[in-house]
């Protein structure tokens, strides 16, 4: 089973790195990207909530809708499997400097050591304990280079909200005014 699973991480993570190249970009307001998440959101078995907390401001970038998408789910699904029962996810948005729409991922669970914040997007790199392999260590490598198809960056942070001290990441893409 686990080598079936990674056959078909590897040759979706193949896919998505050739999509990458012929991607269909279009201009798109973040903030709406995101609260139409929230909206289509249908929950986990593991009743964790989404909160939001967006910047007023318009934070128009230029992405593949299909691609971010990916790129939140991967991080959204991995805040859910190391976080509690009952617990939340915060999603924030901001500008910044009228440069960059920042988003950042909070999770209230036990955190990532910052040391690691460069080998976690590394291919195949997981720490997990479990023993169901499940996780192919390749969701964070390909929502890295998603994020640098749209000029942007994404990294592994320390939390600045006290309630949520667990993983934070930090999406940081160009905006266009």
């Amino acid at each position: 089973d686990r080598m079936n699973r990674l056959i078909s991480d590897i040759s979706n993570f193949s896919r998505t790195m050739s999509e990458i190249e012929i991607e269909d970009f279009k201009l798109i307001n973040l903030n709406k990207f995101i609260e139409n998440y929230k909206k289509n959101y249908l929950g986990n078995s593991r009743n964790i909530n989404l909160k939001l907390c967006l910047d007023n401001k318009n934070l128009n970038i230029v992405v593949n809708e299909d691609k971010l998408f990916q790129v939140i789910i991967n991080i959204i699904e991995n805040s859910i499997s190391f976080s509690e029962n009952n617990s939340s996810i915060l999603i924030k948005s901001e500008n910044i400097d009228n440069q960059y729409a920042c988003l950042k991922i909070y999770d209230q669970g036990p955190g990532i050591s910052i040391e690691y914040k460069d080998k976690i997007f590394d291919r195949f790199y997981s720490d997990r304990k479990e023993t169901n392999n499940k996780y192919s260590g390749l969701g964070l490598s390909i929502s890295k280079e998603i994020i640098k198809s749209f000029n942007g960056s994404i990294e592994l942070t320390k939390s600045d909200e006290r309630d949520f001290t667990g993983a934070c990441f930090l999406i940081k893409l160009p905006l266009r005014l």
